[in-house]
């Protein structure tokens, strides 16, 4: 009679074992979400790391009853390795730049722009063009045959807007370093907003390109030598785009951590360390609508 009771048993104590051994809810694997950004200085990589460090760490603990995983900041030296990254779907969100995000979005058609952020205490900004009081320059076409300076490659506001500007009305830019054309406008790399400021003060180059907020902080003492004498649109100041294949529930909820995060004082704090970013919102109609007026300049230029 045990065997048999044992026999009888059997099959029930099976069927209990394998449901206690079934995972559970709360014991799914957790889906892992990584932020991607791009270094300004590829010689230190871990500075951007450190910077996302507080921001990566308030979306774990935001995160984790949903059953995401925040991985480390993934930093890439370089725009083509950011493309590289995308594509590969290693990346699952970007942070960077209106011009950054543009290229990498027009370039692997696999990021979609969400959100704005907050950045210096702008949401947007526009690039003034500027040259000394007593110049003959009124517009930018009277920038063809003369020099301007830009602050450095990877500057949307002194690089990439007023590239964008010059080129959309047929003019050509060349490095200064080559012969000037009386058909072009050459250009140089300051380094800094202020440097450029300088150099047209000097008469180092005819004029120069940044945003607004860099034309206000330019000492009173330089400005007072220089005039303003274009403005561009609205430029948003900086951009947080999802991965077209990420999962629409992660998305859902790391956007709604993110947009959150200014509310709490903790989540504050890490905004701020992370790029000087005050805090986070989705964008608007009018915002896509700025940002659809910029796709379409780049795109004719590609064409």
């Amino acid at each position: 009679m045990p065997a048999l009771r044992l026999r009888q048993t059997l099959p029930a104590i099976l069927a209990v074992a394998l449901l206690c051994s079934a995972p559970t809810r709360g014991a799914e694997a957790a889906e892992v979400f990584r932020l991607g950004v791009i270094s300004e200085q590829p010689q230190a990589p871990g500075l951007m790391l450190r910077r996302y460090r507080s921001m990566r760490q308030y979306l774990q603990d935001w995160l984790k009853d949903s059953h995401i995983d925040v991985a480390e900041v993934a930093v890439a030296t370089d725009l083509d390795e950011m493309q590289h990254w995308i594509e590969q779907g290693r990346v699952d969100a970007l942070m960077e730049s209106l011009s950054t995000t543009l290229t990498l979005e027009h370039k692997t058609g696999a990021i979609e722009p969400a959100l704005l952020a907050w950045r210096k205490g702008q949401r947007a900004y526009r690039t003034h063009f500027f040259a000394r009081t007593d110049s003959p320059i009124r517009r930018l076409e009277d920038l063809t045959g003369r020099s301007i300076a830009f602050e450095s490659p990877r500057s949307t506001s002194a690089f990439f807007i007023p590239k964008l500007s010059i080129e959309h009305l047929g003019m050509r830019l060349r490095p200064a370093e080559t012969a000037v054309a009386a058909d072009a406008v050459a250009y140089r790399f300051a380094g800094s907003e202020l440097n450029q400021a300088y150099w047209v003060q000097r008469g180092i180059t005819d004029a120069g390109a940044f945003n607004d907020g860099d034309w206000e902080r330019t000492p009173q003492s330089v400005r007072k030598d220089l005039r303003v004498f274009h403005t561009t649109p609205p430029v948003l100041r900086y951009l947080c785009s999802f991965h077209s294949r990420l999962n629409p529930s992660t998305r859902e909820h790391v956007q709604a951590a993110l947009v959150k995060m200014h509310e709490d004082p903790r989540g504050k704090a890490a905004l701020q360390d992370a790029y000087e970013i005050s805090r986070i919102e989705v964008l608007t109609a009018a915002d896509q609508a700025q940002l659809k007026a910029w796709r379409a300049m780049i795109s004719r230029l590609d064409d």
